[in-house]
């Protein structure tokens, strides 16, 4: 780009004329996106500042049909001729100028297009084949997609089972960042970063193309299928809400905790109230539906305890033991495998007449309803446990009580174990009263 510069200047110097740069580096002629220097151009011809365009090549001037037509017909009016360094002089003010501008930029648009053509042919077949899709290097695989960057690929493997155990986007996004990783572009991970890797079929083998899944890839799995499509269901969520990430976050209780009040059960908030006596705020958990108030630190440190002393029996590794409608994972995985195929192949089958336009679409619609289907009870597979990593450790209180603070995991082991509802304190006391919290144990933990 620099030598083409230079090519330009030198020409319009060896003819006498004086220079004014107008430069768009790293933006494409062919996209149609705006490009700042070209457009200060056309307003400078438009305000007859410029007798002659010099540039290395017609098609560093245009290669977008509509803005080409545009831009010949604008230097018609202004009398502008174009100087290439690499062409013929073209005269804008003349029928054979305009018709060989016309002409040469034809041709340029033409090779641009050949070539998108040709990418977008490789591309496909690079897909079905199987291969890794070319470009950036992805999270946990080396540059050619083919092999695993082994801790990138233990981190990744640890995210997806933080998410699925109710860990947040900014969570995991931390976790990350504290463990030394960054994003393959070397930037700090974000929550969009993450919620864009952890949807991403590529990390359970799964070859995709322009949006549709093509079928398997030929790239180890990071995680399993059921995995990732737990993790896209999780994540499309209508009532997921990754924009509130403060109160939401910070207390234990916030939509964790219900309101106890008989006709209520409504969820409960954070919020503050007047001070202690040493100038600390007190936090207090709020029912906005009837405005019922509980002091908050005591009711929290009630329910960290209820949970260690439920985690710390025996009995507690009974909560994993799986019954006997446990879904199989790789019939739903062949299903779905089976049913897109059927889908590619009724395509084919209108394109060769055997089905007609109502029978297609007939066909895609069951099609559809059963791959559905199969790709939800593959998500609810993938659902992880929140209480997993906990009882499987060696000490599952002591990994509880470490927990304290990342208060997405710990709402996720409380949802996993109990229902908590606030009911109103007894008038005139002020000493917390246990029996004002209702712990409803699920039927699995009771």
């Amino acid at each position: 780009m620099e030598r083409q510069r230079e090519d330009a200047c030198a020409l319009a110097e060896r003819r006498g004329w004086a220079v004014r740069e107008f430069v768009d580096n790293d933006i494409s002629a062919t996209s149609g996106r705006l490009r700042p220097g070209y457009a200060a151009l056309m307003a400078a011809v438009r305000a007859g500042e410029v007798e002659r365009i010099v540039v290395f090549h017609t098609s560093r001037l245009w290669r977008n049909r509509r803005e080409r037509a545009d831009g010949i017909e604008l230097l018609r009016q202004a009398c502008v001729s174009v100087v290439p360094v690499k062409g013929p002089e073209l005269d804008m003010t003349t029928a054979y100028g305009r018709g060989m501008a016309g002409m040469i930029g034809e041709f340029d648009t033409m090779e641009v297009e050949i070539k998108s053509e040709r990418q977008r042919r490789e591309a496909r077949q690079r897909a079905e084949r199987g291969k890794p899709a070319s470009g950036r290097r992805s999270f946990g695989y080396t540059a050619d997609g083919m092999a695993l960057v082994e801790d990138e690929a233990e981190a990744l493997r640890g995210a997806y089972q933080r998410l699925l155990a109710g860990r947040t986007l900014t969570g995991i996004a931390h976790d990350l960042g504290g463990a030394g990783f960054t994003t393959t572009m070397g930037g700090p991970w974000r929550h969009n970063a993450v919620r864009l890797m952890m949807g991403n079929l590529r990390n359970a083998g799964v070859r995709t193309h322009r949006g549709k899944e093509v079928g398997k890839g030929v790239w180890p799995a990071i995680v399993p299928e059921e995995t990732v499509r737990a993790a896209i269901a999780l994540l499309s969520e209508p009532k997921r809400r990754t924009n509130h990430v403060g109160s939401a976050r910070r207390w234990l209780g916030t939509r964790l905790y219900r309101c106890g009040r008989t006709d209520c059960d409504g969820l409960m908030v954070s919020t503050y109230r007047e001070k202690y006596a040493d100038g600390r705020v007190r936090r207090v958990y709020r029912c906005p539906s009837c405005g019922l108030s509980r002091l908050a630190e005591p009711i929290d440190a009630w329910v960290r305890r209820l949970v260690a002393e439920r985690l710390g029996r025996p009995e507690a590794v009974d909560l994993l033991k799986e019954g006997d409608d446990r879904m199989d994972v790789e019939d739903l995985r062949s299903t779905a495998m089976t049913l897109r195929h059927r889908r590619e192949s009724a395509v084919k089958m209108w394109a060769r007449g055997v089905l007609d336009d109502q029978e297609l679409e007939t066909a895609k619609r069951e099609i559809a309803a059963e791959l559905a289907e199969a790709e939800t009870k593959l998500a609810e597979a993938g659902r992880e446990n929140a209480l997993v990593p906990l009882l499987a450790a060696d000490d599952p209180v002591g990994e509880w009580r470490a927990m304290e603070g990342q208060v997405d995991r710990e709402q996720a082991v409380i949802r996993a174990l109990t229902t908590v509802r606030l009911l109103p304190p007894h008038p005139g006391r002020r000493k917390f009263d246990p029996d004002t919290v209702d712990v409803d144990w699920n039927p699995a933990s009771a």
